[in-house]
């Protein structure tokens, strides 16, 4: 049951998100001080064989295609030039299509732990790769004050 009070029932969950089914659903956490309840939807997504962004192989989805063994990506086709941090930045977003990675998990999960970097760093990144993809830098969707989602077709 959903509450906005803590200790008084408003209505059922079904009720409340008929559109929520019990896999999106990852969790309930009450927020005693304001008396009201978060719910935590979403997926969870496993990049591909439970492994890293830093795993190899292709990532293909007909127009783009990021082969993480030989460090390439192909818009139409036609080989894009990426520097190595663009590269890393695109194979970790579009590892997890349709997943929203904060900047501070890119900054986390993409640079060296050692690299002075901040948010704006990531800002920089994604648009330098926005340019050199053309159309296709439109798949890099800006997610406003939280960060960015690599969405296909």
């Amino acid at each position: 049951m959903l509450t906005s009070d803590i200790h008084r029932p408003v209505r059922d969950a079904d009720a409340a998100l008929p559109h929520l089914d019990e896999e999106r659903l990852l969790g309930v956490i009450p927020l005693t001080d304001r008396r009201k309840v978060m719910v935590v939807v979403g997926h969870v997504v496993e990049a591909a064989n439970g492994t890293d962004s830093t795993a190899t192989g292709p990532l293909n989805d007909d127009a783009l295609v990021i082969d993480r063994d030989s460090w390439q990506v192909w818009a139409y086709g036609k080989p894009v030039s990426l520097s190595y941090q663009e590269f890393r930045l695109l194979a970790h977003l579009a590892s997890a299509p349709g997943r929203v990675f904060t900047r501070q998990e890119l900054l986390d999960q993409v640079w060296a732990p050692e690299a002075h970097t901040t948010a704006r760093s990531v800002d920089v990144h994604v648009h330098r790769i926005r340019r050199k993809l053309g159309a296709l830098g439109e798949r890099l969707v800006t997610v406003r004050r939280v960060g960015y989602v690599y969405r296909p077709r």
